[in-house]
């Protein structure tokens, strides 16, 4: 939940950084007199891919946990640059889906080490959970 919440804070400043500067549009919206940002995607699902990346994130050597993140930014890039291309719902003004790999890279980087911040201390939540 704290991945999920962190990141849908990020993501909601950044992608209205985006639409304010005109490097991205979304002519299709779900809330279209209330926000200029797709609520669906960016909103909902990156947060909850994020979390998922956080809670099913390998704890073994760097070199696999490399691949599983260029995995989950590849994905998603990949659906966010599927939906600029196949359909109306995002449009690239001056933007470039090779800068949305970078900009979810530094979302899912900033909440990965929010959250690793927040729960370095195990034994605390531990502690908590054996005294309810």
């Amino acid at each position: 939940m704290l991945c999920f919440l962190a990141c849908q804070a990020v993501v909601w400043t950044v992608e209205m950084l985006l639409v304010h500067f005109d490097l991205v549009a979304y002519p299709l919206r779900e809330f279209p007199k209330a926000s200029d940002l797709n609520i669906t995607f960016k909103v909902v699902w990156t947060p909850v891919a994020s979390g998922l990346y956080y809670i099913f994130r390998p704890l073994s050597n760097k070199l696999t946990k490399c691949f599983y993140f260029a995995a989950w930014i590849s994905l998603l890039t990949f659906i966010d640059g599927s939906l600029a291309a196949y359909t109306d719902l995002v449009d690239y003004v001056h933007f470039h889906w090779s800068l949305m790999a970078i900009v979810l890279s530094i979302i899912f980087l900033s909440v990965h080490g929010l959250a690793s911040w927040f729960f370095r201390n195990r034994k605390v939540f531990r502690k908590e959970a054996s005294e309810q």
